[in-house]
C-alpha cells in the first residue's frame, strides 16, 4: 500500500468514470470531477455499446458451445483482459481455463419406429427420436393416454382407467386450454409444468409404460416446425423411457383405420378438461433408438488483478459473467420453431459480459488498486447447466480465498431504476453495502431473498457470500428477438458503476465478509385449492452434477429438508411414492403434495441407502431466472 491515504471508494471511482453529475458529487464528497471523469463516462457508454454489440452480432452465432462464435467470443474477452495488462488467471500461463461438455446428441444406428405392420417410418422426414429418450428398443401395444398429465389434486389423470404398464403410451403435446381459474393448465403460450416433454415422460414411466410417443395436433400443419430436432430435447437430468415424436398426419391414417380421430379426441378433452384415454386394439408400436452424446470443449476466460495491500492481497473477489447463450437455439430456446435460427443473446449475457469488460478496465486503470485481488471471470456452458462456474470452482486454486463472489447475467434492459440483486443476505453486512452504493446513484432496489439460479449458485454452494444483479425477464428471453438495439446502454453504466462501487467495498474492507446459509422462506399463505405448486423442501440441487437422482449442493438453514437431516452431497432417489431420477421427477413429487405432508425421502450417502422424514411447508414468492 502507498503511504498516500487512501480515498474514498467512491470517488476513486468517479475518478475513472462514474457517472454522477459534478453537482452530486460535490454534495457527496466536497470534490468535483476533474474534466477526464466525463469523457471517461462517455467512454464507458461507447465501450458498452462496441462490446455488446460484436457479442451479439452475427458473426458470433449465438455464442453457443460448439459454434464457431464461441471461440470468438473467447478470444475477443481475452485480448481485452491482455489490452487492460491484467494477468492471466487460467491454465499454463494463460486466460483459459478448459473443459468439455456434452452440447448435443447424435442418432446412430440402429433407429427405427414402425407403426403396426407396416413399412417403417422414415427418420427426420416421418419421427425423430426425443433428446431424453433411453436408448434402448422396446415392442408394445399403443395406449392413447391423451396429454399423459397427472394432475392428482385437481382431480385430472389421463392415466386413470387405462393399463399402460408394458406398453407404449401415445400422448398429445402441450396441455388442455384451462376452462376457469381453478384449473392448473395454463393458456398458450405459457403453459404448465404438466406440458413439459419430460414430465410427460416421467409420468409414463412412473405408470409404468416403457415406450412415449408424441404427436403435435397445434402446429397448423407447418411441417418445418412440426418435428423437434433431437438436441432441442436434450435433457442433462438423465434418461427417461424410450421416447420419439411422430407427424400427426401419419398417426392420423393408422389410427383411421380403426376408426380412431385423434382430433376429436383432442377436442373432446379440451371442450370439458376431461381425459379421453382408450386403449387401441390391435395396433403396436416397435421403437428403436440408439443416441450418442456430443461432447465439445469450451473454456472459461480469466484474468487478474493484483491486490495493493499485502496483509489482504492473499484474498480476492470473483466478479463474473457468462459469455455463452444459445447459438442456434437448438437446446434452451423458448420457441421450438426459431430452431436453426442465430439467438444472439445480447441481453442474456452479451450485457453482463460487457459490463465484466467494462469493469475490469475500469479497475485495471485505478491509480490505487483494490486491497484485495480482483478475479475476473467470463464463464463458458452456463447455460447448458452452470458448467463453467462449477469447473471454476472445483479447479481454481483462488476459490480458497474468494470473500465474495459478483455475478452479472442479464443486465442490460433497465427500467425506471429498477433493479434486483439477489444473495444480499448471503453475507454479513452485504445487504448495508448494496443498499447504500444503490441509493446514493439513484436506484429503485429490490433484494431477493432467493440466491437465484445463474453461475453465482455454483459459489454459494462453496458457502462463498454472493451476489447477482438482474434487471429483469422480458419477452425477447431465448429467443431470436434479443437483439443489441434494445439494450439499455446508459442503464448498463449505470448498473458498471454500481457494482464498481460495490465491489470495491467489499474488497477494501478490513474484516472479510462472512458467509450466511440463506434462511428458508417466510411461509406463505398455501392456495385455497391446496395443490402443491408452492410446497417447499428446502433443497439446492448441484446443477450439472450426474444424473442418477438429484445431488444436492447443499439445504437451507431451518428448511425442512435440513430439519429432517438432508445434507450437502446427498443424492435424492425417492421421494414419498415417486422414484427420483432427475430435477423435474423431484419437482413433480414436490407439486404431487400440499404444505402440512409428512414424506419420506430415501438418499443415497456414500453410496448407501438411507431414508428420512419431510414435513413439507409453503414457500413465499420466489425470484429466478430460467
Amino acid at each position: 500500500m502507498t503511504t498516500k491515504s487512501r480515498a474514498p471508494f467512491y470517488l476513486r471511482t468517479l475518478l475513472v468514470g462514474l457517472t454522477l453529475a459534478g453537482t452530486v458529487a460535490t454534495a457527496l464528497t466536497g470534490w468535483t470531477p476533474e474534466p477526464r471523469a466525463q469523457v471517461s463516462a462517455a467512454r464507458v457508454a461507447h465501450d458498452l455499446a462496441q462490446h455488446a454489440k460484436y457479442l451479439a452480432s452475427e458473426e458470433l452465432t449465438g455464442r453457443g458451445v460448439g459454434t464457431p462464435g464461441i471461440d470468438l467470443a473467447r478470444d475477443y474477452i481475452a485480448a481485452e483482459f491482455a489490452k487492460y495488462g491484467l494477468r492471466p488467471g487460467g491454465e499454463n500461463g494463460g486466460y483459459l481455463q478448459s473443459f468439455d461438455v456434452a452440447v448435443g446428441l447424435a442418432v446412430k444406428e440402429p433407429s427405427n419406429l414402425r407403426l403396426g405392420t407396416e413399412a417403417p417410418l422414415i427418420i427426420n422426414e416421418d419421427w425423430v427420436p426425443l433428446g431424453f429418450s433411453a436408448s434402448d428398443k422396446v415392442a408394445a401395444e399403443l395406449v392413447f393416454a391423451g396429454y399423459g398429465i397427472t394432475a392428482k389434486d385437481y382431480g385430472y389423470d389421463d392415466y386413470e382407467g387405462i393399463d399402460v404398464k408394458g406398453k407404449v403410451v401415445l400422448v398429445l403435446r402441450y396441455e388442455p386450454p384451462p376452462k376457469d381459474a381453478s384449473s392448473p393448465f395454463k393458456k398458450f403460450p405459457q403453459y404448465s409444468i404438466h406440458s413439459a416433454l419430460r414430465a410427460k415422460a416421467n409420468n409414463a414411466r412412473d405408470h409404468g409404460a416403457i415406450g412415449m410417443i408424441l404427436v403435435d395436433l397445434h402446429d397448423g400443419g407447418r411441417d418445418k416446425a412440426e418435428l423437434l430436432s433431437t438436441s432441442s430435447s436434450l435433457w442433462r437430468g438423465g434418461r427417461s423411457l424410450v421416447a420419439a415424436q411422430v407427424k400427426r398426419d401419419i398417426v392420423e391414417q393408422r389410427l383411421a383405420k380403426r376408426g380412431v380421430s385423434l382430433a376429436a379426441l383432442r377436442e373432446k378433452i379440451d371442450r370439458a378438461e376431461t381425459p379421453a384415454s382408450m386403449s387401441l386394439p390391435g395396433l403396436t408400436a416397435e421403437i428403436e433408438i440408439s443416441l450418442a452424446e456430443l461432447r465439445r470443449g469450451t473454456e472459461n476466460v480469466v484474468a487478474v488483478l493484483p491486490g495493493s495491500e499485502p496483509s489482504l492481497r492473499r484474498e480476492n473477489v470473483v466478479i463474473g459473467a457468462h459469455y455463452d447463450h444459445l447459438g442456434f437455439g437448438h437446446y434452451g430456446a423458448r420457441d421450438s420453431r426459431a430452431a436453426g435460427t442465430i439467438h444472439p443473446g445480447a441481453d442474456d449475457n452479451a450485457s453482463g459480459t460487457a459490463v465484466l469488460l467494462d469493469l475490469a478496465r475500469r479497475l485495471a486503470e485505478l491509480p490505487v488498486k483494490p486491497a484485495r485481488t480482483i478475479v475476473f471471470a467470463a464463464f463458458s456452458a452456463e447455460e447448458l447447466g452452470l458448467y463453467g462456474s462449477r469447473h471454476f470452482v472445483d479447479n481454481a486454486e483462488s476459490v480458497a480465498s474468494t470473500r465474495a463472489m459478483i455475478n452479472l447475467d442479464m443486465v442490460g434492459r433497465l427500467r425506471d431504476n429498477r433493479l434486483t440483486v439477489f444473495g444480499t443476505r448471503s453475507g454479513n453486512n452485504l445487504s448495508q453495502i448494496v443498499t447504500a452504493r444503490a441509493r446514493e446513484l439513484g436506484f429503485e432496489l429490490t433484494e431477493s431473498d432467493d440466491v437465484g439460479r445463474s453461475d453465482h449458485l455454483s459459489f454459494y454452494n462453496k458457502k462463498i457470500p454472493v451476489l447477482h444483479f438482474f434487471t429483469g425477464i422480458h419477452e425477447d428471453y431465448h429467443r431470436p428477438t434479443d437483439t443489441p438495439e434494445k439494450l439499455n446502454i446508459e442503464g448498463m453504466a449505470r448498473v458498471s458503476d454500481l457494482v464498481m462501487a460495490t465491489g470495491l467495498s467489499i474488497a477494501d474492507a478490513k474484516t472479510p465478509i462472512g458467509f450466511v446459509s440463506l434462511p428458508s422462506r417466510r411461509p406463505a399463505e398455501p392456495r385455497a385449492d391446496g395443490r402443491g405448486l408452492n410446497t417447499y423442501l428446502g433443497s439446492i440441487p448441484a446443477y450439472g452434477a450426474a444424473a442418477g437422482g438429484v445431488e444436492l449442493a447443499g439445504v437451507s438453514d431451518g428448511s425442512p429438508a435440513a430439519l429432517a437431516g438432508l445434507r450437502s452431497g446427498d443424492v435424492i432417489v425417492r421421494f414419498a411414492d415417486r422414484k427420483i431420477q432427475n430435477i423435474e421427477d423431484l419437482t413433480a413429487a414436490l407439486q404431487a403434495q400440499k404444505p402440512g405432508d409428512e414424506v419420506a425421502i430415501v438418499v443415497l450417502r456414500a453410496g448407501s441407502p438411507l431414508t428420512f422424514k419431510a414435513i413439507l411447508r409453503a414457500r413465499g414468492p420466489a425470484f429466478g431466472r430460467g
